[in-house]
């Protein structure tokens, strides 16, 4: 028989290459959790309430106009719940984010282990005077 090329070595990844790929995945998914609104489910009208970011938190005025002018009770309600919303969120987003980025640091920083060539390695037998 002929000896043929893996197909499956064209295509496979590197170990190293791997986690670049999944280094940069986190990041950016991070990155969109962050930045997507976050909501709360709003019961009387079946729909939900946009809270606002992590970036900026939540957004009382437009809270209150989105559920149309509530009384203070209901309203400081929807505002603990958005906080807790977004500071769950937050928790993931950071978490992927700067796991994300060390680990792309680190792939960038730490060097590769190449094996050693036959002949450059150090002599291990007993050393004569």
């Amino acid at each position: 028989m002929s000896e043929q090329p893996d197909p499956l070595a064209q295509i496979t990844l590197t170990p190293r290459a791997f986690g670049a790929v999944l280094a940069v995945l986190a990041l950016v998914v991070g990155l969109v959790l962050a930045i997507v609104p976050v909501s709360v489910a709003h019961p009387t009208s079946n729909s939900s309430v946009s809270c606002g970011n992590t970036f900026g938190g939540v957004e009382s005025g437009a809270l209150a106009e989105a559920l149309g002018k509530p009384e203070r009770q209901e309203l400081v309600q929807y505002i603990d719940m958005c906080e807790r919303a977004i500071g769950n969120r937050g928790d993931y987003a950071v978490f992927l984010f700067f796991g994300g980025l060390i680990a792309g640091l680190a792939l960038g920083v730490v060097r590769r282990v190449r094996p050693a060539s036959p002949g450059s390695e150090r002599p291990t037998g007993p050393v004569l005077p």
